[in-house]
């Protein structure tokens, strides 16, 4: 029996929790983020802001498409060897960690921040080629836990897609990952809510999620929130 037991992706230990991807120790340790970070962007506001301003200064004097971004964890070493295994090492299963992890942190804002959840979630699309050999949409696999964890209604895949096979973003530098992402999503029917959240893995630049909030925007969309897996603190 000893070994069947699943055990922790991070430290390799046994596993008797009932979440089989983690360790009660290393969920502990894993590189959260404090709720005093700008709500617009998840980044770090300038020690002598004022405590009482909710979003930095960057994003007062340029806010972004969306009204509010909402991660789990930092971009650190540990997180990125979890989504790594999650998206290129064949382990889609991941996805029941990372959904866990999110709508924990959905809830705590709707009660300590009294956030209002949006109408319905839509995943980030990937082009169909790259889907085609991955498998699956790793967004995807998160949002569709969301809506039934969250009992909000899931916008049909299909609805909004990627119209270009882009090169991967990791490996554009700031300018590049900006013309990488010129019109490159398209709305394909009708979005009747208002409010949604659109579901991604990683921000890091936020020049995905700008281009996808500009398409969504232009198609009726009222109001957009981000919620992602982590947060790339700096580029």
């Amino acid at each position: 029996m000893a070994l069947l037991q699943p055990r922790c992706y991070l430290c390799d230990m046994p596993i008797d929790n009932p979440q089989p991807f983690l360790c009660l120790l290393c969920q502990q340790e894993l590189p959260y983020l404090p709720l005093s970070y700008c709500l617009s962007c998840a980044l770090p506001k300038a020690k002598h802001q004022p405590h009482q301003h909710q979003h930095c200064n960057e994003c007062q004097q340029q806010p972004p498409p969306w009204q509010q971004l909402i991660t789990c964890m930092s971009y650190t070493l540990e997180c990125q060897y979890l989504i790594k295994q999650y998206k290129f090492a064949q382990q889609p299963q991941l996805h029941l960690l990372f959904s866990h992890l999110l709508s924990r942190r959905i809830a705590n804002q709707v009660i300590q921040d009294n956030y209002p959840l949006p109408d319905a979630l839509i995943a980030i699309p990937l082009h169909k080629k790259r889907q085609s050999k991955r498998g699956y949409n790793q967004a995807q696999l998160v949002v569709k836990d969301l809506t039934t964890q969250l009992h909000i209604p899931l916008i049909a895949e299909g609805t909004f897609i990627r119209t270009k096979n882009t090169k991967a973003q990791a490996q554009q530098t700031a300018n590049q990952r900006k013309n990488n992402m010129r019109d490159v999503f398209q709305v394909t029917q009708t979005i009747n809510a208002k409010h949604i959240a659109i579901i991604d893995d990683v921000v890091t630049t936020g020049e995905t999620i700008q281009a996808a909030c500009q398409t969504l925007l232009a198609a009726g969309i009222e109001r957009i929130d981000i919620w992602c897996i982590a947060r790339t603190l700096a580029d």
